[in-house]
């Protein structure tokens, strides 16, 4: 057996499909829960003591009746990865009582001015973007405010500590805060991975009072995604920064998958964003073969690529593009029948569909176009 797939733990099922949904629909389809989704932001906010500690990351998300969610909860501060992300969610902060927008990206070239497009186009929603150097600052257009983009130790993005009194007083009046995304923090070990990350918070905190003692005020530092969330929750030091909020940033835990069950276990959150599908083929006494392949499930983890929900025992043997292969030895199903996947990782997973079934608790409430998907720009 290769790359085996752990069964899904059932206590962070959605509730089922009402009597005659999953037939009408051709698989294999993007299901979204918003009552589950609901409830997973509710999870969140309790851990972040309401909305004020919680800058979202939308690149989960995607749908804009998700993000509405987020909304309804009355958060206004987001994060997002892509152009098309920010109008996105921008159009829909600018239909409400306004918002704030990081793009938690390094934009380069035309991205720069089309950011400062959407900033004009949307004057109620403050938009900001990542810098790592002096340079870049002059580059960013005005409209932009700026982040400093700092490396806890990931090495992806982001200058080193040392390097942030410079690059801060460079940004001057546009300098909105740190960004600190620590997101190679997910050891299995749950207090190993909270003794590391606070190794690294400790390091943060210092550095906001060195540029508080030079005359440098940063209003918001932002860290933490899924795996390291709890974690920076709990440093005494982020949560108590004289004048700066601290936000946390996770963003899958909207629809929460496989990995965010392993990496946060305690967290009570339901798989609210499922692939539907159907066993195609029988190709041997202990497998069957589902509809849906890496065009609809992200495959970039073949150690944990989807489980069945309705069937716990299967185990993912591996994928193709339009099929997927299960083993189990006992309860395999029919040709036909009908399966939800829970995907490994469901943010490319859902920026793989074009458009979603959204229901409220198993009840059908309408398809909707998952708009913030891909890198193409709205008009």
């Amino acid at each position: 057996m290769e790359n085996p797939t752990p069964g899904p733990d059932r206590t962070h099922a959605p509730p089922p499909l009402e009597d005659g949904l999953a037939a009408s629909i051709v698989t294999p389809a993007l299901i979204i829960d918003l009552g589950a989704a609901r409830r997973n932001l509710r999870a969140v906010l309790d851990r972040t003591a309401g909305p004020g500690r919680w800058r979202p990351h939308v690149k989960t998300a995607k749908v804009p009746e998700t993000m509405a969610l987020f909304v309804d909860e009355g958060i206004r501060r987001f994060k997002c990865a892509t152009l098309r992300e920010a109008q996105v969610l921008g159009r829909l902060l600018a239909g409400g009582a306004g918002g704030d927008v990081l793009l938690a990206h390094h934009l380069h070239g035309p991205a720069l001015e089309r950011l400062a497009e959407i900033a004009r186009a949307l004057p109620g929603v403050a938009f900001s973007t990542l810098v790592e150097s002096v340079e870049q600052i002059a580059k960013v257009p005005a409209e932009v405010g700026l982040f400093v983009d700092l490396d806890l130790g990931m090495h992806r993005t982001g200058a080193p500590l040392a390097d942030a009194r410079a690059i801060a007083a460079a940004a001057g009046p546009r300098l909105r805060g740190l960004h600190a995304y620590d997101g190679h923090r997910h050891e299995v070990d749950t207090g190993e991975r909270r003794r590391l990350a606070h190794a690294g918070y400790d390091g943060l905190t210092a550095l906001v009072g060195e540029l508080g003692a030079a005359g440098i005020e940063v209003a918001e530092v932002i860290t933490a995604g899924t795996p390291a969330f709890p974690a920076a929750l709990e440093h005494p030091g982020l949560a108590t920064l004289p004048g700066t909020i601290h936000r946390v940033s996770p963003g899958t835990v909207v629809y929460h998958d496989l990995r965010s069950t392993a990496q946060n276990p305690d967290l009570p959150a339901e798989f609210a964003a499922t692939v539907l599908t159907r066993v195609a083929s029988l190709p041997g006494e202990d497998r069957f073969t589902c509809d849906a392949g890496s065009k609809a499930i992200e495959a970039a983890a073949p150690d944990m690529i989807a489980a069945a929900l309705e069937v716990p025992s299967a185990r993912c043997l591996g994928q193709s593009e339009e099929h997927t292969v299960f083993q189990t030895k006992d309860d395999r199903p029919e040709r036909g029948a009908l399966l939800r996947l829970v995907p490994g990782h469901v943010c490319p997973t859902v920026n793989l569909a074009n458009d979603a079934v959204l229901v409220e608790d198993g009840r059908l409430v309408g398809r909707a176009a998952v708009t913030a998907r891909g890198h193409g720009q709205l008009e």
